[in-house]
């Protein structure tokens, strides 16, 4: 048996072929899957659960396809695009929401999984944004605005963000080392599952004397990439984004 994990697909209607390269990996990786955990920016942009288009409703159709062919548990957390997903799409899409740091038994090993955007403590425009936007009260008046109104935020909003990003180097997006020990003592693991960054990569180092691991999951753009966990076996694979129409 094998557990999943991936992240940072960024499905938009401006991208069909990662739309496209997700529904033909859900259509072929289906045998002995335990689970499927989706670490955060499914979307490219989320305003809010009443949102209803063409693409978000056909990725929850093949989620929900997918729960049932492979009879595996699909969970989600949330990411710093998408973390305005709620209970009612999860439903639709068959998807468990779990909390912001997650610890999971891995095949007997603990393990923390997190979308990785909390780690990246150089970011420090984004952090402060961070603190704004996740705000309950601010949170609660944005879903009472029109849905128009929200889409215009919502574009406004990673517009800016993307234009930002350019002037990011590596440092900045990289995560901070002594936050991913803290969490990771916090947790009681030795092993991390993110995402966040767009730099897939298998990480070893020591904690507290003991090895331990980071695995970035990466994103999906020229090529996509997963964690594929078994017993005692645990690898980063990444593959061309037309690898199943080959």
């Amino acid at each position: 048996m094998r557990t999943l994990f991936i992240a940072d697909l960024h499905l938009s209607e401006q991208h069909p072929e990662i739309s496209n390269a997700f529904f033909s990996f859900l259509k072929n990786e289906t045998a002995d899957v335990d689970a499927l955990y989706i670490l955060g920016d499914l979307f490219e942009v989320w305003i809010g659960d009443d949102e209803h288009t063409p693409l978000m409703d056909k990725v929850a159709e093949r989620l929900s396809d997918y729960a049932r062919m492979s009879q595996a548990k699909i969970y989600y957390l949330h990411g710093n695009r998408d973390f305005m997903i709620g209970k009612r799409y999860a439903m639709q899409a068959s998807m468990v929401l779990l909390q912001e740091h997650c610890g999971i038994d891995l095949y007997g090993e603990n393990v923390l999984i997190m979308h990785g955007h909390t780690l990246c403590l150089a970011d420090k425009n984004y952090q402060k944004m961070r603190t704004v936007i996740h705000n309950p009260c601010l949170q609660f008046i944005f879903n009472l605005m029109p849905l128009s109104v929200r889409k215009k935020i919502g574009w406004k909003i990673r517009s800016a963000s993307k234009s930002k990003k350019v002037y990011k180097d590596k440092n900045t997006m990289a995560v901070t080392q002594s936050e991913v020990l803290r969490l990771l003592e916090k947790h009681q693991a030795d092993t991390l599952i993110h995402g966040h960054t767009h730099q897939a990569a298998k990480h070893l180092f020591t904690l507290s004397g003991k090895p331990a691991t980071r695995f970035d999951v990466g994103d999906w753009s020229a090529n996509f990439s997963f964690i594929e966990a078994q017993k005692n076996k645990t690898e980063l694979i990444i593959r061309p984004i037309d690898y199943y129409s080959v």
